[in-house]
């Protein structure tokens, strides 16, 4: 089962988003993973939510489970590293995480990786010795 199907098992929210043209609303059908705080529920006005209630369930979970604060975008961060670390496909993780191509994932995340040299070079030393010819190679290989 993937995670849309999980998601929207949840009840659904019929969110009016205020767009920056004046006067301009558009209706958005949502399930929330984390539900934000209603700060407000009157017959006139329906549910209004509080702009920070999604921060401050984030930071009563890092609390609770012990951990460092940090933003939840951070998380993203951590799952590209550690799909890396993983071996997983660079264009496989670039489509998880919504990019056109792995060029983002070796431009950004491939650089916090420096640690993973002494690996790769093992890893590379170990396949190429199966596969690459012995060298010095006769020069009759050559012509």
């Amino acid at each position: 089962m993937d995670w849309t199907t999980i998601t929207r098992l949840g009840r659904q929210y019929e969110i009016e988003v205020k767009l920056r043209e004046y006067g301009r609303a558009t209706t958005h059908t949502c399930t929330f993973i984390f539900n934000p705080q209603v700060i407000r529920k009157t017959d006139q006005a329906g549910e209004h939510y509080a702009a920070g209630s999604l921060r401050n369930l984030w930071c009563a979970t890092m609390k609770r489970a012990g951990l460092r604060y940090r933003k939840a975008y951070q998380t993203r961060h951590t799952y590209a590293c550690w799909s890396l670390s993983a071996g997983a496909n660079p264009t496989f993780i670039a489509s998880q995480m919504g990019h056109s191509s792995a060029q983002m994932v070796y431009g950004v995340y491939g650089a916090w990786m420096p640690e993973c040299s002494a690996e790769q070079v093992e890893m590379l030393n170990r396949k190429l010795t199966t596969t690459a010819p012995l060298v010095p190679q006769s020069s009759d290989c050559w012509s």
